[in-house]
């Protein structure tokens, strides 16, 4: 099993707190080293959960960067609150913890179509 790369979780972790508190008026870097730690509190049940599952923990990095490059916190939302829900969302997805009902199980065949569509023809 892979180990976390943890420089590249805290970098992503790091892009992530820049854009939620981007500002025309700059960026405080104290604010974004706050966040940072707590985004990295929060990875770290993230990681731990990829791990027990057998998965590579570095799916966790790749889902901040996915969250970093397509969504962003809305104004006036907890970021914490917001990146907590968007990242067990989207870990869930890719290391399933329940087994699916008929009717849930639809939704991840739209899911898997939306998925291939944002490859490509390439498939990257």
């Amino acid at each position: 099993m892979k180990d976390v790369d943890l420089a590249a979780l805290q970098i992503a972790c790091r892009n992530l707190a820049r854009g939620t508190l981007w500002s025309e008026q700059g960026t405080p870097e104290i604010a974004v080293a706050k966040l940072v730690r707590e985004f990295m509190r929060i990875v770290a049940t993230q990681v731990a959960d990829v791990i027990e599952c057998g998965r590579d923990p570095n799916i966790v990095t790749r889902a901040v960067s996915y969250l970093t490059y397509t969504h962003v916190a809305p104004v006036g939302v907890d970021a914490k609150w917001w990146f907590t829900e968007l990242l067990t969302c989207l870990v869930e997805l890719a290391v399933p913890s329940m087994i699916q009902t008929p009717e849930s199980s639809a939704f991840l065949l739209d899911a898997q179509e939306g998925i291939a569509e944002s490859l490509g023809p390439s498939g990257i």
